[in-house]
């Protein structure tokens, strides 16, 4: 008896050793299929058994030995440093010192532009933001100029709700 890992990667059996090579004989089941024989505890390719050698067609060579293992996630790639500076920079710039601003947005756009040419980097969300953040902050300075500008008087105000 044998059980067979399908090509969904389930589990299918036991079978009987003619199940097998009919299922071989139909093209269900190929060279690379793993195949665990009743009492053993290692899986190993229908190849790898002699006992099917004649049901494999053209006297296929051995497939390569895979040893099974979970599958594991792909390696995260490191995050880009200035993109993460952009982002940082962007909030403070939005926060209190808009003379962050434009270096916010010179960060992020450098750091796009290095993920860009190594795509293995991590980070244009936080460069995106940083730009973002810093071009608000520069708004919000505009603005607020502007704003002292066309009403002097506010400013005005604003010194003489403070005691001297």
């Amino acid at each position: 008896m044998y059980k067979i890992i399908g090509a969904d990667q389930k589990e299918y059996g036991p079978i009987t050793a003619d199940q097998l090579r009919q299922w071989i004989s139909e093209g269900r089941i190929n060279a690379g299929t793993k195949v665990l024989p009743e009492g053993a505890g290692v899986w190993k390719s229908v190849s790898e058994l002699p006992e099917f050698a004649a049901a494999l067609p053209g006297g296929a060579p051995p497939a390569p030995v895979i040893p099974m293992q979970m599958a594991t996630a792909p390696a995260a790639g490191k995050s880009n440093q200035m993109a993460l500076w952009a982002m940082i920079t962007g909030i403070i710039s939005l926060l209190c010192c808009q003379i962050f601003g434009p270096v916010s947005i010179v960060l992020g756009i450098v750091a796009l532009s290095q993920i860009k040419q190594n795509p293995q980097q991590t980070g244009s969300g936080f460069a995106i933001a940083g730009i973002v953040l810093g071009v608000l902050s520069l708004i919000l300075a505009v603005v607020g100029i502007s704003i002292l500008i066309a009403f002097p008087q506010y400013l005005t105000n604003l010194q003489n709700s403070f005691p001297q």
